[in-house]
């Protein structure tokens, strides 16, 4: 990988740990919105691996899509069901609700399953 490439997947293993260990502390929230960044940053590294960028969180998911997806490179369920933990984030960040903790393993065991297909299409 390009070191760009690498700083954005070292950002995405760095979330993916800091998600487990906010589910395992309890704080359902705070794992949801590290898995998500750990999602949008290892789909920032493939992206980065083609030379592309994009400013904003639906921007990577779009250009993500035409880029991995409709090219039968990626899953495609994998990046819908990735791109749908947003909302999720969304309320665990700014809304006045505590997420369960069934939701936190869920979007932190999606985490897991996306990065590590990303790894794999870019070859790392």
């Amino acid at each position: 990988m390009s070191p760009r490439s690498e700083e954005f997947m070292a950002m995405a293993l760095n979330r993916l740990t800091g998600a487990r260990a906010s589910l395992a502390a309890g704080s359902a929230p705070s794992a949801i919105s590290a898995a998500y960044y750990a999602m949008l940053n290892a789909a920032r590294a493939a992206l980065s691996e083609e030379d592309l960028y994009a400013k904003t969180h639906r921007g990577t998911w779009d250009l993500f899509r035409q880029t991995f997806v409709e090219t039968v490179r990626f899953d495609a369920e994998l990046l819908t069901r990735a791109r749908r933990t947003q909302p999720d984030r969304e309320a665990a960040d700014y809304a006045a609700v505590i997420a369960a903790t069934s939701k936190g393993e869920e979007i932190v065991a999606l985490a897991e399953r996306f990065i590590a297909a990303v790894r794999e299409l870019v070859g790392d």
